[in-house]
Order: structure tokens, then sequence, then C-alpha cells
């Protein structure tokens, strides 16, 4: 099944393209404040898969209705579990398979008001963030008992610092978007009326670009921000995936447009 094929409509969510190479995610559940239940988490994760796997879409975008991002997992699930005995299970991707998705592909998160919980380290592991001028974010974890475990902590560590994350994660206290930007998180900061266009304008910029070196620069990117050694992954990009690239139609395309002076006519990529 692909996106394009597949249901537009769920009962949590809905998916939209806004443009040809591009998908939208939009959460759908104001009245909850867009928090995520177990089988919803399971579906967008699933979009997700699916996006890397369709040749046709190259960038997607995920943001939420009303005035919330996302709070995160549906607590009110959660204590129905804890009062049955049942651990819930943190395993890889993790809340709407963002906070440990590895994927191929980049994500924009257009964090349109509260984003917390959960719904912070989904957007924590997003490759690029668009947000309102008036979103709030915090991980108030701590003052439910809680410690935010599915991803946030190391990779908040690297972007924004130790003493950064510590403020965030052991005072639970809220933070907004401009101090995010100042901080090296969000990318752009922007009137809420103009989040979601603003993250489709970016996203239609990255699509003008080759998707293989869309799909080899994220990977070089992660792979710094991940890996211990700049030897290793500079090698693995060297070695792995830049005989890859080179192989395929889209460098020759790009050098040939250069010297025509023109416009790239780019395929879709396969890697």
């Amino acid at each position: 099944m692909s996106l394009r094929s597949g249901p537009l409509k769920h009962e949590n969510f809905y998916i939209s393209f806004p443009h040809e190479r591009v998908v939208q995610v939009t959460i759908n559940r104001p009245d909850k404040l867009n928090c995520i239940d177990k089988a919803t988490s399971r579906e967008i994760a699933k979009i997700w898969e699916l996006f890397d796997e369709d040749e046709s879409l190259w960038v997607a975008i995920i943001t939420g209705v009303g005035r919330a991002f996302c709070t995160g997992a549906d607590l009110g699930e959660w204590n129905a579990m804890n009062k049955a005995g049942v651990v819930n299970d943190m395993s890889a991707p993790g809340l709407a398979g963002l906070p440990r998705r590895t994927g191929k592909k980049p994500i924009i998160a257009a964090v349109n008001g509260i984003c917390m919980g959960g719904g912070f380290e989904m957007v924590a592991n997003c490759d690029l963030i668009v947000a309102s001028s008036s979103a709030i974010f915090s991980l108030p974890e701590v003052k439910r008992g809680i410690v935010p475990v599915a991803g946030c902590l190391p990779r908040l560590t690297r972007t924004i610092g130790l003493q950064r994350t510590m403020d965030l994660v052991l005072t639970g206290r809220n933070v907004n978007a401009t101090t995010l930007h100042e901080w090296g998180l969000v990318s752009r900061v922007v009137d809420a009326a103009d989040v979601v266009r603003t993250a489709v304008e970016v996203a239609e910029t990255m699509c003008n670009n080759s998707p293989d070196a869309l799909i080899v620069g994220r990977l070089g990117v992660r792979m710094s921000w991940e890996a211990g050694s700049v030897e290793d992954t500079v090698s693995d990009l060297a070695d792995q995936w830049y005989p890859q690239l080179v192989g395929g139609p889209n460098f020759a395309e790009g050098i040939q447009a250069f010297v025509e002076k023109r416009s790239p006519r780019w395929k879709n990529s396969k890697l």
C-alpha cells in the first residue's frame, strides 16, 4: 500500500499532500491536546515506513490541530495499563514512530502550539523544527514520576548542551520557541498562522534539490550527531555512500545542468 492510495483520514490524524513530493501528517485530537494513544502511535509509525518506501515522496511534515502540537502519550491509557499491571513498551521507534526513528528521508516538525513530554521527544529527533512564536515546550515527566527515556535526553544534550538539558529535565519548566531557537534546537520561529506554510516552503526548497543528496546529506549529519568518531563517519560516507551517490543518475544530471545553465531534472531516488 502506498500513502497516496491509502486512507487519508484516520481516527486521530489525517494525511495530506501540500506538494507533489511532500506528505503531511496532522495530529487531530484537539480535545485531548493531541496526546497519542498506542493504536494511533502504531498507525503514524507505519506512515513513516511507507513514506521512506515511496520514491515519489521526498520530505514529510508533522503538525497538530488546535492549540497543541502534541502533549505526548495518553496518560489516561497509561493509568489503565498501570492498574492492569502492564508495563508500557518503550522500544524503538517510540511515540508515533519518531523519538528513535532512523529512516532515510527528512521530517520537518511544524510545532503549532503546546509541545510537551513525548511530543518534545518526537520533535527532538525530527530533522528540522519550525515553531510558532507562541509554542511552549516542556519535559514535565519529572512532575509525574516519569523520565523521558525514548531518546531526547542524549539528543538534547548533544544539541543544546548538558546544563540546558538538565534545566529542562530536572525542573520540568516551560520554555518558549524563541529560547529554543537561541539554544539551537528550533530552526525558525514564525507567527502561529504561518507555521505550516513556512514548513511547506522549507520542504519545497528541499525538493528543488537532488533527492539522492537529501538522503545522503541527511545521513551524514545524523551519523555525525550520533557517532563517537568523526573519522568513522567520514569513512562510512566516502566508502559506502558516496559511490552510490555518484553512480546514480542525479549526480550526473546536477553537473550537466550546471554546465548547461539550466534547472536540473531530478529523478526519484533509488537509494
